[in-house]
């Protein structure tokens, strides 16, 4: 257990120094130390009708020749990569042997036997869904000794910070190439691709998106958040007095969640009612000053305090002077 930490340790220390290009590289290697296979793919993708649609894609040690064959592979078998997105705390062993009922399996079975990088399969996820996710798979040849228990333990540990560090590194670099603070990983901000592919979302943008899509997974961007920001710059979260802000950097969207101010939430009216109310006058006062009816403030008051996702004058006070103190 303490190699493991030593490698998670390393691998968020290669993510704060290392280019977008290599990282995965490196990362892999370290891998390597602790679980031994000859060949990787670490691809972003969704399933779909049965079949494994590839939107991101990472090949380490993999004859260019030979990735399509081991795609197709891989294709084979949906419900693996499934059973794994599903499944993000474990690690699933496949043997290709399995494949071979199918022409085309047999076919890139074949191909891949040659160039050594086959028989044995490890393939996790640290998805949330059984359609759509990050996959790694991890490749033995036929000669090689199969994976076994100790192997899949290790690979659900790591799995995660993989992930996780692939994320980081990415927003890092993104960050240094642009100079700009507003890039860097925090818990309200979040780093997608254009696809609403998820890089990195910190814990406050997660739980703010998912308290309006209570059904999201966490790996794309639910469908109409997507949109909104892509033709509008922003999406307001209704009932949290949050809105979701993008700002377009190369092939990504970098977001932040932020706070919606009381004047941009209430009207006019209903502003210069409650900041009355805060500073300590009661319905008669603030009836007398608006020149309304304290029937009127009272209602004016209860609206306010609905669309404030509140209920108390202390409540008001405590987010006023949040505002103020931002």
């Amino acid at each position: 257990m303490e190699a493991i930490l030593e490698l998670t340790q390393q691998l968020y220390r290669t993510a704060q120094d290392t280019s977008t290009e290599s990282f995965q590289d490196r990362a892999l290697g370290a891998l390597g130390e602790h679980i031994r296979f000859e060949a990787a793919l670490w691809l972003t993708g969704r399933i779909m009708g049965g079949q494994l649609h590839v939107h991101r894609l990472h090949a380490y040690r993999v004859p260019r020749a030979s990735l399509e064959e081991l795609i197709a592979l891989l294709r084979q078998h949906p419900q693996v990569l499934a059973m794994a997105a599903a499944t993000p705390g474990c690690a699933h062993i496949l043997d290709a042997e399995d494949s071979t009922a199918r022409p085309a399996s047999r076919e890139a079975l074949a191909h891949l036997r040659h160039r050594g990088i086959a028989r044995h399969v490890l393939i996790a996820s640290a998805g949330s869904s059984a359609t759509s996710g990050q996959w790694l798979s991890l490749h033995r040849s036929q000669s090689g000794v199969p994976f076994d228990a100790e192997d899949r333990d290790t690979l659900r540990v790591l799995m995660p910070h993989l992930m996780e560090s692939r994320a980081v590194n990415r927003a890092l670099c993104l960050r240094r190439a642009s100079g700009e603070t507003l890039l860097s990983p925090g818990p309200r901000r979040a780093l997608t691709l254009l696809d609403g592919t998820v890089l990195h979302c910190g814990s406050v943008a997660s739980a703010a998106i998912g308290a309006i899509w209570p059904h999201w997974s966490g790996l794309r961007l639910p469908a109409a958040l997507l949109a909104g920001l892509l033709s509008e710059g922003e999406v307001a979260l209704t009932g949290r007095g949050e809105r979701i802000v993008a700002r377009k950097f190369s092939d990504s969207l970098v977001l932040s969640l932020k706070s919606v101010s009381v004047s941009e939430r209430l009207t006019r009216r209903e502003c210069e009612v409650v900041r009355l109310l805060a500073a300590g006058c009661d319905y008669r006062d603030i009836a007398r000053r608006c020149e309304l009816a304290p029937a009127t403030v009272r209602s004016i008051v209860h609206k306010s305090y609905r669309k404030l996702g509140i209920n108390s004058r202390a409540q008001l006070g405590r987010l006023l002077r949040l505002e103020n103190e931002a």
